[in-house]
């Protein structure tokens, strides 16, 4: 598919000797993707048959074909070559997500490992197979204060297939469920862990390329990731390499904005973030990323909500009731570019 693409964009340009390629990564949320069978030692009871959810099969499916949509239609003709999950159950939904037809021919395989987090909601990495290749991956656990864990954060090594070698963190920090204010710890906690193994990094290469992406439950300007990581806005006008620039942040609240990737309580938050390093701003390494990240949020991911005259992500279940949605969170993705020489 990969060389179509670049057929085309030749044809496009043909009078010119170089042609600039946009291609993607993206992260999504995706509310609760369980499959509908007992995970020993796993709090997923209300994800099955007899639950008062009544997950089934045919809600199951619907969901997965509505998951892999989101991920296409992002794409367009290229899949992503990266894709961030947050709350995947297990390896079924990931295999039912890749290798069933018609999304096996996208050519994506995934990592994942399984978390200690008591609810069975892990974080997994999709990859495009023709255009990035790993060469280590493993959990990095996230214990709190209260000796509980959290969600792992996934960390993968690998090249894409210019040759860049590339560190991707998927994350899902701790939730905001008893408060903001009183979970902050948590995400402290999970962003010191991440900053900690991001410093080692980039003590060994100042240059490395850095890609963090998931699900904060936190703002851009909050503290974790401002503080503890700190990530910078997009917007400024020089990028030192070995630092971190949040692409869904350009230096103003973001509660200022009329959008975000998450709605609750009649407002709305950017929860969801990719947040990379200089090197892969400044065109230091071969891909150089675009400085902002978008929000996807095409109407049929959404309802409209009278109040605020506007779509929010609609949503797999509000509490028990089936609502027929995707996902509580819209995706977002971030566009990367490469330049191709073309001989004359």
């Amino acid at each position: 598919m990969r060389h179509i693409c670049f057929l085309v964009l030749l044809l496009l340009f043909i009078n010119t000797n170089t042609i600039s390629q946009t291609m993607k990564i993206m992260t999504y949320n995706v509310e609760n993707l369980f499959d509908t069978q007992h995970d020993e030692g796993k709090n997923d009871y209300d994800f099955l048959p007899d639950s008062n959810r009544k997950w089934n099969n045919t809600r199951y499916y619907k969901k997965i074909h509505d998951v892999m949509k989101t991920i296409t239609n992002i794409g367009g003709w290229e899949p992503p070559m990266l894709v961030g999950l947050c709350e995947i159950e297990n390896d079924n939904v990931l295999n039912a997500l890749t290798k069933n037809p018609p999304y096996a021919n996208l050519n994506f395989n995934y990592i994942h490992f399984e978390s200690l987090d008591n609810r069975g909601i892990d974080v997994a990495l999709l990859y495009n197979s023709d255009l990035f290749s790993p060469l280590h991956s493993e959990p990095i656990m996230v214990q709190l204060d209260d000796s509980t864990f959290s969600r792992d954060i996934l960390y993968v090594t690998g090249t894409d297939y210019l040759g860049d070698t590339l560190h991707i963190f998927q994350v899902h920090f701790p939730s905001r469920r008893e408060g903001e204010f009183a979970t902050i710890s948590n995400r402290v906690t999970a962003a010191t862990i991440l900053k900690e193994r991001i410093d080692t990094i980039f003590f060994n290469n100042p240059n490395a390329g850095i890609i963090i992406m998931g699900d904060f439950n936190d703002n851009p300007s909050d503290f974790s990731p401002t503080t503890i990581l700190g990530a910078k806005p997009y917007n400024l006008a020089k990028f030192e390499n070995n630092s971190l620039y949040n692409l869904c942040w350009d230096g103003y609240m973001y509660e200022d904005k009329d959008e975000g990737t998450y709605f609750h309580n009649g407002e709305w938050d950017c929860l969801d973030q990719i947040i990379v390093s200089g090197a892969l701003l400044n065109g230091k390494l071969k891909i150089k990323f675009h400085k902002h990240a978008k929000i996807f949020n095409p109407t049929w991911l959404g309802k409209w909500n009278k109040k605020i005259n506007a779509n929010v992500p609609k949503r797999t279940y509000a509490g028990p009731h089936y609502m027929g949605g995707t996902s509580d969170h819209y995706p977002i993705f971030a566009d990367f570019s490469e330049t191709i020489i073309v001989d004359e």
